[in-house]
């Protein structure tokens, strides 16, 4: 057999000869997890969890548990523990098929190679780890995500009946809901000088003036509805509502 490999170019039969005295190092346990964290973990940290990670799982594949690498992506299982030459992993890092290549940018180099091809030869070794996969789609969604409030369909939803006696409009009835599967009773309500305060801050950011809140005290002891919805509409048409939010696009 040596005298085969010694036919071979000089940096190939190297590597060879490296990564046969490598695989018989690595029949120790420890050995092998020390080598497996020194060299494998490393090296597909650098060059694969970028498209075959958590947060990217480019053709269904990640890279980054061993039991997400035997279970594959699209094409398959990425390896077969103790076969590097049946292994897709193995065939898309040698690069001979232009449409099955990894990583794309670039190859790795005939070192990084071997240690992939040795790792798997001497058994594919993976801590035991605890770990929940989560799966996601080729975007790098999970079914979470999919399913999140803010991006699903609009839908008729029918107010609830809750919040009888003080509940003014349907928004409030889904609070008065809420409030009652938790066992909660809603705060009193906030007299005008409060509520002032609380529309200036929320839109303006600033207090209001001692005028302001003695005419909107006037104007809510005549009709409540009538001036929060006038007060509101003048601190939303105000140029100081845009300066308000302006900071906030700023920052």
């Amino acid at each position: 057999m040596y005298q085969t490999i010694t036919k071979l170019p000089p940096l190939l039969a190297i590597l060879l000869i490296v990564k046969g005295s490598v695989i018989a190092a690595l029949s120790d346990q420890t050995q092998q997890l020390k080598f497996f964290e020194n060299k494998i973990r490393p090296l597909l940290s650098a060059e694969c969890y970028e498209c075959h990670g958590e947060d990217k799982a480019k053709g269904g594949l990640r890279l980054d548990h061993i039991d997400l690498i035997l279970k594959g992506g699209d094409t398959g299982p990425a390896l077969i523990s103790g076969k590097p030459e049946e292994s897709l992993l193995i065939q898309a890092i040698h690069r001979t098929d232009p449409e099955f290549e990894m990583p794309p940018k670039k190859a790795l180099t005939g070192a990084q190679v071997a240690l992939l091809e040795t790792w798997i030869a001497s058994g594919a070794t993976w801590p035991e780890e605890s770990f929940t996969a989560v799966e996601r789609d080729e975007n790098g969604f999970t079914e979470d995500d999919r399913n999140w409030w803010a991006i699903q369909p609009l839908a008729e939803v029918s107010p609830p009946e809750a919040g009888d006696g003080w509940a003014r409009n349907d928004i409030d009835r889904f609070i008065a809901r809420k409030l009652g599967e938790n066992h909660l009773e809603p705060a009193a309500a906030a007299g005008p000088r409060e509520l002032i305060r609380r529309i200036y801050f929320d839109l303006h950011g600033l207090p209001p003036s001692p005028q302001d809140v003695a005419d909107f005290v006037s104007a809510f002891e005549e009709n409540p509805d009538a001036a929060v919805a006038a007060l509101t509409d003048e601190l939303l048409a105000s140029p100081r509502y845009g300066e308000r939010w302006g900071q906030h696009w700023l920052d």
